[in-house]
């Protein structure tokens, strides 16, 4: 079992000038600057956890660890604003999660994992574009639904 989500009451809103800005401000801005929100993350071994985290840079950092997954290649969430890192290490068709600040592993099932990942990133598009039609004009947009398509769940699924 795995489990990827975000509070979507929580998602802190962008300022006036943030809103503006939207359709051509930079991928590091949307990244680290936009959408903080409060992230859920649950693996079987381990009870679900809450962190906070801008959402749309733990979107970009959960779709490279899943494209490293569906290749058979470990992966990792990192977090630029601290230390914290959650590496996914694959063994045939399941991955042991580790969390570096707590030394109980947690375990899933890769396609488990990645479909958890692709649910959570069109989520959080589909939810930011709702609220904010201008961010599907952003480059950003395109990235990140390109890096959604170049996930490969399983073979035949």
């Amino acid at each position: 079992m795995f489990l990827l989500e975000f509070d979507h009451d929580s998602v802190r809103e962008p300022s006036e000038k943030q809103v503006a800005d939207l359709a051509a401000t930079s991928e590091m801005n949307l990244r680290y600057g936009y959408f903080e929100t409060r992230i859920f993350i649950a693996a079987t071994g381990f009870e679900a956890e809450r962190m906070k985290s801008p959402l749309l840079d733990f979107v970009h950092c959960a779709l490279l660890a899943a494209q490293a997954v569906s290749h058979g290649q470990p992966g990792r969430i990192s977090f630029t604003e601290s230390s914290l890192l959650i590496e996914f290490l694959p063994s045939g068709e399941e991955l042991t999660v580790l969390r570096s600040w707590d030394p109980v592993p947690g375990s899933c099932a890769a396609i488990d994992f990645l479909e958890s990942v692709l649910r959570f990133s069109v989520d959080a598009l589909k939810s930011i574009g709702e609220r904010h039609p201008d961010f599907r004009r952003n480059a950003y947009h395109e990235t990140l639904s390109r890096m959604i398509e170049e996930v490969e769940p399983a073979p035949g699924r």
